[in-house]
This record gives structure tokens, sequence and C-alpha cells, in this order.
């Protein structure tokens, strides 16, 4: 058994107890060992596993060995590539990037905060996307060694902070970069709620996305490489027959519902009483975004929308991604059933590897 396996199979047990601990204790605990967790773990040796013939998904050029994947997040340097698919997922995505590499966020002297709710099976998280910029990770992926039917794909984004043509101008050029690295499909993050610009009003449909859309469905080829756009889950099911509308218009091929909530309010009810210390010190501290099972309804009922406004357009060649609450083999049927084609996970994953070590992605199929 690797270290990684072992640790995460230790904390999978003693978590509850830790999550006793004070919450600014708890919250500095897991913020600084999670960066050397996710680095170890992404070198992990792990035994080639072999997944069902059955879970491969079809979609324009591109075949999927498997409907299940990380979602972005999780690989924001381009690491764990041979990780993945030893694991058995059906895809690899790295990111998010951004043009300007990015240190993340920093705040009571805390790098990356982050919290795992351990009773509630959820997460927050305040990361503000640390990454090595779109160049330096396209460059580790043109040199990545090619699987059949494992797809790769980068999680990209506009930088925060500087003006809407510069950054508008650096996002082409990264798409461009991962376009000549090979990667095999794109998805723009427009859905982070720990940078400034993408905490945007869910409510209405937001112009400035649309001429963003805009720029890149002139500037970028969409019929030569798959480009989905990725969310929140606090979109408002109004807008879901607009945004499709409007994503099917300009040929992208997808859309993602979708990245982590801000509901804090309305998302308590569903955090566990011995979690709730925790949930109030980080949110009211942080903010950040909620992950894990408190976002489960939420996906389900944007990806259902996403589904039938599909089904009235007669836009079969449009994907429907499903991120958000994806723990157990069920979600992931639930998810299937409900629209997704395709499905991300993240905290979940984190879930079942403490159970399963590096059989994860089995226990799913």
């Amino acid at each position: 058994m690797s270290i990684a396996t072992l640790l995460s199979k230790i904390d999978h047990y003693l978590r509850p107890i830790f999550g006793a601990l004070p919450a600014s204790l708890f919250t500095r605990l897991y913020s600084s060992t999670r960066p050397w967790f996710s680095k170890v773990a992404a070198n992990d040796a792990v035994p080639f596993v072999s997944i069902p013939s059955n879970v491969s998904i079809s979609f324009k050029q591109l075949t999927f060995r498997s409907y299940l994947g990380n979602a972005a997040g999780m690989y924001k340097q381009a690491e764990g590539y041979e990780r993945a698919y030893a694991q058995g997922a059906g895809f690899y995505l790295c990111g998010t990037t951004t043009s300007l590499p990015r240190k993340g966020n920093t705040k009571h002297g805390i790098h990356l905060p982050f919290v795992p709710y351990p009773n509630t099976h959820a997460a927050s998280n305040w990361l503000g996307l640390p990454n090595d910029g779109h160049r330096a990770t396209a460059a580790k992926i043109a040199r990545f060694m090619r699987y059949e039917h494992f797809p790769i794909g980068a999680s990209i984004a506009m930088d925060p902070g500087m003006s809407s043509d510069q950054a508008m101008k650096g996002l082409i050029e990264g798409m461009r970069a991962y376009i000549d690295a090979g990667c095999d499909f794109l998805e723009l993050n427009e859905s982070c709620p720990n940078v400034p610009g993408h905490d945007m009003n869910h409510g209405i449909l937001d112009i400035s996305l649309l001429e963003r859309l805009d720029t890149i469905s002139s500037q970028i080829d969409l019929t030569s490489i798959p480009v989905f756009v990725k969310l929140s889950n606090d979109t408002d099911q109004g807008l879901v027959p607009e945004l499709m509308r409007a994503l099917i218009d300009r040929s992208f091929s997808g859309v993602n519902f979708g990245n982590t909530s801000t509901r804090y309010k309305e998302m308590e009810r569903l955090i566990h009483s011995s979690d709730r210390h925790l949930y109030d010190y980080f949110t009211k501290e942080f903010g950040g975004g909620l992950s894990g099972v408190v976002v489960r309804e939420a996906s389900t009922t944007l990806i259902a929308q996403a589904k039938r406004y599909r089904e009235e357009l007669s836009a079969p060649e449009f994907l429907i991604i499903a991120t958000g609450g994806i723990e157990t083999k069920e979600d992931v049927q639930k998810a299937k059933e409900n629209g997704a084609d395709i499905i991300q996970w993240y905290t979940g994953y984190y879930e079942q590897f403490g159970k399963h070590g590096n059989d994860v992605y089995s226990a799913m199929y």
C-alpha cells in the first residue's frame, strides 16, 4: 500500500474525530497538509486497473473510455496524468489555469484555505486559482505519453484583475497553446467564486459572458476542438434555456453544471450539526465555494433542465456535464438518468479514495 493510500485511509477514519478541534486549528491543519498530500498522491505509482467496455462515451471525434473523470482543480499543474489513467478514469482534466501564474489566496496566515466537513461529506475552499499559467501547463501536456480513448482536457479562465481586453487576449492565447499541445477538449471556467470577476449574479443573463463567448467563437475554430463552458451550481434554473441557446448558437460543444456554491445561508441546513462550527468559521472568515453532497440537488436539477432544452433544440451533439455532489455509484447513476453524458468529481473522489484507495473508479463502475 502506497503512502498516499495509507494516509487517506487513516484520515478517512480519523477526520470526524479531528473535526471536533477548534475551527481555526482544523482549517489550518488541512490547508497546510492538503497541497503536500496532493503532490504525493499525484506521483503515486498505481497498478493499471481494467474498466468495463460498456462505460465508454463517443462524442464527435472523441471517445471517452468512460463517462467519469476528475473535475478541474484536482490536477492544477498538469500532474497526476499517469495516475488518473491507471486508476481507471475516463479522461483527464488539468487546471484551471490563467495566462499569468497565480499563487492563490492567503488570509490569517493560511495559504490556500480549505476545510472538509467530515460528517457532511462536503468541503469549502478559498484557493483563488493557484496555477503555473497557460503556457507552462500546456508545455507539460505536450510531453504526455498518449493513451487510446483517454482524452486530455484543460480548464482555462480569464485573469482576474486585468482589463477585459488584456484578459481576453491572454485567454485566446492560452486556448491556442493548449490546442498546439495536443489537448482534445477545453473547458472554459466561468464559475470560480474565489476570484474577482467570477462572482456574478446568477439570476440574470450576463451580457459580458455573451461578449466573451462571441470573441472566442470568432477567434477559435470551435469545429476543430470541443469547448465546454462551466457554469455555477448557483445558476438560476430559469436561465438554462437562454444559456443553452447562447452556447449552441455559437458552436460550443457542451455545458458543465457546475462549480461550487456560495449560497451559505441556504446550504447551512444541510451541514451536519457536528460540522457547524467549522462551517460558520470558514464561511465567515473566508467565504469560498462549497462542494460535495450539499450541491448535489442543484447540479441534478440544472442538468435535467439542460437535457430537456437540448431535446427541444434537437441538438444531440451538445454534451451535458455534471459536477457537484458526485460521491457514490448511486450518485453517478442518478446524474446519468437526469441527463449527464459526462460526470466529473472532486470532493466525492477523495471521500471514496479514503475507502477504496486506487480502486476508487472500479467501485463506481
